[in-house]
């Protein structure tokens, strides 16, 4: 009977951690947007720490000033232009996609005033915006193009993707200004080289992924997520290394990805209504609950003070994740992901079932 006892708490004492929810590793605060039903998509952080969002439903660029809990709301001149997403130049102009409206905006915050431009193709759908090397890209969903915007003139050069219907959805830029995006049907990431405009195609590991943002850390290694597939995955442009990281659930829906100053990858889950991070140096994914019920981020950024910006696409609020810090300074970590518990469970299962098994024999043994 001893035996089978410590059997048992072999087992308790043994077994991983599985990536779960611990509410003392972050900290999460959320505002009330004023306008009802603004539906904020996306989000950036500028260089003076104000923050701003699209409102899809609102037809406006929000801003947000933490230090002061303030908001401003700016109207688009387009109607029903539905702004997707953004992103701010080193000059303070926020520039956004307006998808329905197929033109690219330019809002000057000191005067409130707005500049369109108008894509070339229509129907378009210019969808996620990104700067790089002074020159601004854009997916266009719709046409299957990625756009480039001089910032200068207002020129638009579109790039055509070779994969037919390939609905490219977020993008990001590398060191070399290169764009690099992942296609949501099409099921790739893709690369247009800025020098040549020679657009490449790499397939994701899982067929029907659903490939959806992108990300990139500071050795140039991208991060994207796998809507479908319920993973998120990575790609190194150096050796064309690709690989997948399984969430807790096939049917999580990872959809927002960022990476942040500790390159800890940060990801949504719209379906389970939950952010992950996946700690590199450990290899471990925790997922947390989210304070807000149906909580649905479409888009995440990590400001340069190392908290993670969110828009609450369901609930009309804006939000951020501050992780908590240790007493050296580092964030608290997850020791072993859902990939690693999996297997040193078997092993505990097995040394446990071994050690009953000899306990039954003892038993039996002293009966006789």
């Amino acid at each position: 009977m001893k035996v089978i006892v410590i059997a048992f708490f072999l087992v308790v004492l043994l077994a991983p951690r599985v990536a779960s929810a611990q509410r003392s590793e972050i900290t999460i605060r959320e505002w009330v947007i004023p306008t009802r039903n603004s539906a904020p998509h996306d989000i950036v952080v500028d260089g003076n720490g104000v923050v701003w969002f699209t409102e899809i439903n609102a037809n406006k660029i929000g801003r947000f000033n933490p230090a002061t809990e303030e908001f401003r709301e700016y109207p688009i001149p387009t109607p029903s232009s539905r702004p997707h997403g953004l992103v701010v130049d080193d000059q303070g102009f926020v520039w956004f996609t307006e998808q329905a409206g197929d033109k690219i905006g330019k809002l000057d915050p000191e005067t409130g005033i707005i500049e369109e431009f108008s894509t070339p193709t229509p129907n378009s759908s210019p969808h996620t915006p990104i700067i790089g090397n002074g020159v601004l890209w854009f997916t266009e969903i719709g046409a299957s193009k990625i756009g480039r915007l001089d910032m200068q003139t207002g020129a638009i050069e579109e790039f055509l993707i070779p994969t037919r219907s390939s609905s490219p959805y977020g993008i990001i830029t590398d060191a070399e200004g290169n764009a690099w995006f992942a296609e949501l049907t099409g099921h790739r990431i893709g690369r247009v080289d800025a020098r040549t405009g020679v657009v490449t195609e790499f397939p994701t590991l899982t067929e029907n992924s659903g490939a959806r943002r992108i990300a990139i850390d500071s050795r140039g290694l991208l991060w994207f997520t796998e809507y479908n597939a319920g993973n998120i995955g990575s790609f190194d442009p150096r050796t064309n290394e690709m690989k997948e990281y399984e969430t807790s659930s096939p049917d999580s829906g990872p959809y927002a990805i960022w990476v942040d100053i500790h390159d800890d990858v940060w990801f949504s889950m719209i379906d389970i209504f939950k952010v992950g991070k996946f700690d590199q140096a450990t290899q471990a994914i925790t997922e947390y609950d989210l304070p807000t019920p149906r909580t649905i981020i479409r888009f995440i950024y990590a400001d340069p003070e190392g908290n993670i910006w969110f828009p609450n696409n369901n609930n009309n609020k804006i939000g951020v994740i501050i992780p908590s810090q240790d007493p050296q300074g580092e964030p608290v970590r997850e020791v072993l992901s859902p990939q690693v518990a999996l297997p040193l469970t078997a092993i505990v299962i097995g040394i446990a079932a071994v050690a009953v098994i000899a306990a039954v024999i003892l038993l039996s043994r002293k009966r006789q």
